[in-house]
């Protein structure tokens, strides 16, 4: 596998520490899929010396382009956020397994926390897109820190932003919200990121409703291609990597 080019297109600011960058790279926006990731380069030299990994926030592939949301913490990110347009960075992927739904599934709900959106936000809009009911509850810390709430809501998924600051995103809430759904009768699979909270009541659902459900694991990661085992999770079939046996997994497999 070899490293792509990506363009700047734009890198914006979005709220509460969260930016989101667009390139252009016509290879990997031609192949990637909901829930793969991409590993960036932020600098020319080694420093940092890894790569970052991050999730497809939305993909267009017929313009040849990617969105990446990404939430400023260290280094690699300080640096990422200096890019402006026509810079170019290296990205390695798309990398991972992706999001699949069943073909009798007429709708589903995507859990995002945090950053975890936008591992989550795609799927939703590309479900909505194709006519199904999609659910997208949406945690964070604050009003501030929910992305994609327009562009899910534009694509006709119902959107639910829920904070700890309002103090109306805990578990009893969520689960209290997804069974009123899937009692209706609107919701057959559960996806989940971000949180292992809200993984352990998807897993709980799953089992009580006969639910087809994944989760979506955050992973430091060094390689991104499975070879160094530092991004390991627990599986009824022992340890696996998410970088490369995942970083979706069957919520019926994973030990949270």
């Amino acid at each position: 596998m070899k490293d792509s080019i990506g363009i700047v297109i734009s890198n914006e600011y979005l709220s509460d520490r969260y930016y989101k960058i667009r390139l252009k790279c016509d290879e990997i926006a031609a192949t990637i899929k909901e829930g793969q990731f991409v590993l960036f380069r932020c600098s020319d030299g080694n420093d940092p010396l890894l790569r970052r990994p991050f999730s497809v926030y939305r993909y267009f592939p017929e313009k040849g382009e990617l969105e990446f949301a990404y939430l400023l913490k260290g280094r690699g990110t300080e640096l990422m956020t200096r890019l402006k347009e026509g810079d170019q960075v290296k990205i390695l992927g798309p990398l991972g397994n992706y999001f699949q739904i069943d073909q009798d599934t007429k709708g589903i709900a995507v859990l995002g926390r945090g950053v975890g959106i936008a591992s989550v936000a795609v799927l939703a809009e590309s479900a909505a897109l194709e006519g199904l009911y999609s659910l997208a509850v949406l945690s964070g810390r604050n009003k501030e820190s929910i992305i994609g709430r327009d562009f899910l809501e534009e694509a006709g998924c119902e959107v639910i932003g829920i904070n700890d600051q309002d103090q109306n995103s805990g578990v009893e809430n969520i689960r209290s919200i997804l069974v009123s759904k899937i009692k209706e009768g609107l919701i057959q699979q559960l996806y989940s990121c971000g949180s292992n909270r809200m993984g352990r009541l998807v897993k709980e659902l799953s089992e009580e409703y006969n639910l087809d459900s994944y989760i979506s694991f955050e992973e430091y990661m060094a390689c991104g291609i499975g070879v160094c085992k530092g991004c390991t999770c627990k599986t009824n079939d022992g340890y696996k990597t998410v970088c490369h046996d995942g970083p979706i997994f069957s919520i019926k497999e994973v030990e949270l």
